[in-house]
């Protein structure tokens, strides 16, 4: 009996120093919700800003953003207007597939819908933006700025 206790002991001894590493590194992944966000900018055709210059064309205090429920109301959707880095950050939901819409001023309604997947080499498995769509046509994006760039 004192073989196998010792044996025992031994056992559980060594499964524990073999199982932990100290070259592991340990993840912490926020326990609070983190916003699935969409940085996005308008510029024309010759790629001038249309929103964030000295007399823009779709100025962004005016520039509204909602979604359309089931029922056909709209429901506002959050975004923040970021000046001094020339775009619109929108807190969009977390779903494979998604649409809102853009109404940059009266009349000029832009319906955005956008894709997005779980990222599988993110510790933390949270949704990352594939693509956006302005009435159909793709969005570029730019990996240094992290911005979407839309044309009209």
């Amino acid at each position: 009996m004192k073989k196998f206790l010792k044996l025992l002991i031994l056992s559980i001894t060594l499964v524990t120093l073999v199982s932990c590493k100290d070259d592991e590194e340990i993840i912490a992944c926020p326990d609070i919700y983190v916003a699935l966000v969409a940085n996005i900018n308008y510029v024309d055709g010759s790629g001038k800003d249309l929103v964030f210059v000295d007399n823009p064309i779709y100025p962004p205090e005016n520039i509204k953003m909602y979604k359309v429920l089931a029922n056909d109301q709209t429901m506002p959707i959050s975004f923040t207007i970021i000046k001094n880095e020339k775009f619109l950050a929108v807190n969009l939901d977390k779903v494979e597939n998604g649409t809102f819409y853009i109404e940059l001023k009266p009349g000029v309604t832009d319906k955005i819908t956008y894709a997005a997947k779980i990222d599988e080499s993110s510790p933390c498995k949270d949704y990352k933006l594939i693509d956006i769509k302005q009435n159909d046509a793709l969005g570029q994006y730019e990996g240094k700025t992290q911005i979407w760039t839309l044309k009209k």
